[in-house]
């Protein structure tokens, strides 16, 4: 007698389109063009793992969850990029130039806000500023965030209600060059239980070793002397167990400003080692800029590669 799969128990079929929908969501669009069984029965994870590419498709999606019932909302794992990702089927997936940067800032809240209660992790590029330091929207089981891009250059605090991570335990920022003010208290107040904080700008930045000394009380320059009073009062969460720093990617001499940019690095890479050096409380990584960095544009490869829950 022929066994085939749709001969197993329905919790065991459940637990297989689980483990196997945890791709950009083809796996998922696959499994629901199978039959109408397993169409019915795979939908809960159809859209497990979304990765989406360029802002039509995001209007698209964001379309496609206003159809949907609760129980099929089960978004875990996404993946957003505002800009073409290059595969490792060598193809270029392309996106649109955003028109509205408004309109691609609501369009995004609006599936933050719809997918929140069940994201896990999140990766973002955004090849223009984005509007709010971390994602516009409470994630109540969030742990992992890595955002790619520059930061907000106005703060829009009075648009968007300060969102909240309480599971947060993992953020990565990088490819920036610049930074709001408000960085680490952002970071601080929305996700009060981070374990592990890493920061790769696309080039050093002139006060980010001084502004993360402050944010860690710690010392950007060696002490005088030990100071047996001193009580140390971190801007960023007790909880915080590795903070990772790079100091940018490698000068070209040829470049214009080459002398000055260099000044720039060495001095941040002077600050961060003291850091590391002095500060007791969490572990500081410093990467040096001869470490490679991935592209913006190889970060869905990144995305699809990471470990399998």
């Amino acid at each position: 007698m022929s066994f085939t799969i749709m001969d197993c128990p329905n919790e065991i079929l459940l637990h297989i389109f689980r483990l196997a929908c945890d791709d950009d969501g083809s796996t998922g669009r696959a499994l629901s063009l199978v039959s109408r069984s397993v169409h019915e029965l795979s939908k809960e994870y159809k859209y497990q793992s979304i990765a989406i590419i360029g802002l039509p498709r995001l209007v698209a999606f964001a379309a496609v969850l206003q159809d949907l019932p609760e129980s099929n909302r089960r978004i875990r794992h996404l993946f957003f990029s505002s800009m073409a990702q290059n595969t490792s089927g060598g193809h270029n997936r392309t996106s649109e130039d955003i028109q509205n940067y408004r309109d691609t800032c609501d369009v995004f809240s609006e599936v933050i806000r719809v997918i929140g209660p069940t994201l896990v992790t999140c990766q973002i590029v955004f090849h223009v500023a984005r509007m709010v330091t971390l994602i516009p929207g409470s994630c109540p089981c969030l742990t992992d965030l890595s955002l790619i891009g520059p930061f907000p250059t106005l703060p829009l605090a009075h648009v968007y209600e300060a969102p909240y991570f309480p599971s947060l335990r993992s953020v990565t920022f990088s490819s920036f060059t610049d930074y709001p003010t408000s960085l680490f208290n952002d970071i601080a107040t929305q996700a009060p239980n981070l374990q592990n904080l890493a920061f790769y700008p696309a080039e050093a930045c002139r006060n980010f070793a001084g502004d993360l000394a402050s944010a860690l009380d710690a010392p950007a320059s060696p002490p005088p002397a030990p100071n047996p009073f001193h009580v140390p009062r971190s801007t960023l969460p007790s909880t915080l167990k590795k903070v990772t720093v790079s100091t940018g990617t490698c000068i070209n001499p040829e470049h214009r400003n080459a002398y000055c940019k260099q000044s720039v690095q060495d001095l941040m890479k002077k600050r961060l080692l003291c850091i590391k050096e002095n500060y007791t409380q969490c572990r500081v990584e410093v990467v040096d800029h001869d470490q490679p960095q991935p592209s913006p544009r190889d970060a869905l490869s990144v995305w699809l590669s990471r470990p399998h829950d």
